[in-house]
C-alpha cells in the first residue's frame, strides 16, 4: 500500500468504522495491512480513553 492509501485507511479507522467496515471499504488492499493499521488506531483510541480518566464533558 502507498502512504496515501494508509492514511485513507487510518482516517476510516479514526472515525469509528468497524474492522469489517474498513475491510469492505478497501477490498483491493491486503487484509493483513488493514488489520495492522486498524489495531494500531484502536490501541491509540484506548490509550486516549485511559488518559482522560473517564472524564465526561457535556458541551450543550
Amino acid at each position: 500500500m502507498k502512504e496515501q492509501d494508509k492514511r485513507a485507511v487510518e482516517s476510516m479507522c479514526r472515525i469509528g468504522l468497524s474492522l469489517e467496515g474498513v475491510l469492505s471499504s478497501f477490498p483491493a488492499f491486503p487484509r493483513e495491512e488493514i488489520e495492522e493499521i486498524y489495531n494500531s488506531i484502536a490501541g491509540t483510541r484506548e490509550n486516549a480513553d485511559d488518559a482522560s480518566g473517564g472524564i465526561s464533558i457535556n458541551c450543550s
